[in-house]
């Protein structure tokens, strides 16, 4: 593959750019609804139930920790499609050993 399809290629399956169409929100309104309902339901059970409420903490770190670690490999994987990108449009010339920019 050259090096001019692997930069017109998508990294991933969702459009990105000046030109891309905004994916739809209602997914994610209907997750966080979801979410909602069962946190809040969660709660009642547990005060209804005459449990401690310390027992939700240990749901609520999990929920935290996960969100946190899938936040940060988004970053990660975005840094390092940024580093593959610019190695990518960069050559250099054998002769010389000169890195050229690819436009």
């Amino acid at each position: 593959m050259s090096v001019h399809a692997a930069l017109a290629r998508p990294v991933s399956g969702t459009p990105r750019g000046r030109h891309a169409k905004p994916l739809p929100a209602w997914p994610r309104v209907v997750a966080r609804t979801f979410f909602l309902v069962i946190a809040l339901t969660s709660a009642g059970v547990v005060v209804l139930a005459g449990w401690p409420p310390v027992l939700l903490v240990v749901p609520a770190a999990v929920l935290l920790l996960l969100v946190a670690s899938v936040t940060k490999l988004r970053t990660a994987a975005r840094k390092i499609d940024t580093i593959f990108a610019e190695e990518l449009s960069r050559e250099t010339v054998p002769e010389t050993g000169e890195g050229i920019e690819i436009s």
